[in-house]
């Protein structure tokens, strides 16, 4: 019993707000749109707007309506929802500026900044010491690991072999003081 009531009373608030809908929308003529600028109230100007094609502003639900929204000039002005009541600056498009341009990089070397000291081998792995030519740094390399991009790929008795972007290079060691080639 109280579940039928529940919904008959559910049923009568919303045939209520349909009805208060219908009323609303039958009291507001749908000539009228808020933002038509060139509907004018009694006392504005005419804007040029003929007698016979102004709205019946009496048939209007609300004769706000009938203010243009540019005569509103101190709402524009002064805005209520800013806190200084000033109106922003006007926007300015900042001025291009062309990003420095950079100088292309330096050509890759085709040789490796090292100089090799000493290998050792193996049957699986080499090793390889080499001296750096610009920071004259010990550099240990085990083969496949890198210095600089330079991947040593692979040690024989007297040269080392690094490779760089599909190049390679071979170093070799120098050969011992007093021995003839």
């Amino acid at each position: 019993m109280m579940a039928r009531r529940r919904r008959i009373g559910i049923l009568v608030c919303a045939l209520s707000a349909a009805a208060a809908s219908l009323g609303l929308a039958a009291n507001n003529s749908p000539r009228l749109d808020p933002r038509d600028e060139a509907i004018s109230a009694p006392g504005m100007p005419n804007l040029g707007i003929e007698p016979a094609l102004r709205p019946d502003l009496s048939t209007s639900g609300n004769p706000l309506w009938a203010i243009p929204l540019k005569s509103l000039s101190a709402t524009r002005e002064r805005p209520i929802f800013l806190p200084s009541r000033r109106a922003p600056a006007p926007a300015v498009a900042a001025a291009y500026v062309e990003p420095p341009k950079t100088a292309p990089p330096p050509p890759e070397p085709d040789r490796p900044a090292l100089r090799l000291v000493g290998v050792v081998t193996g049957t699986a792995d080499g090793f390889a010491v080499f001296i750096s030519d610009t920071t004259r740094d010990i550099i240990r390399l085990k083969t496949g690991e890198g210095h600089e991009g330079w991947i040593l790929r692979s040690v024989k008795a007297r040269e080392a072999v690094l490779e760089k972007n599909r190049r390679s290079a071979v170093i070799e060691l120098p050969q011992p003081a007093g021995s003839q080639k």
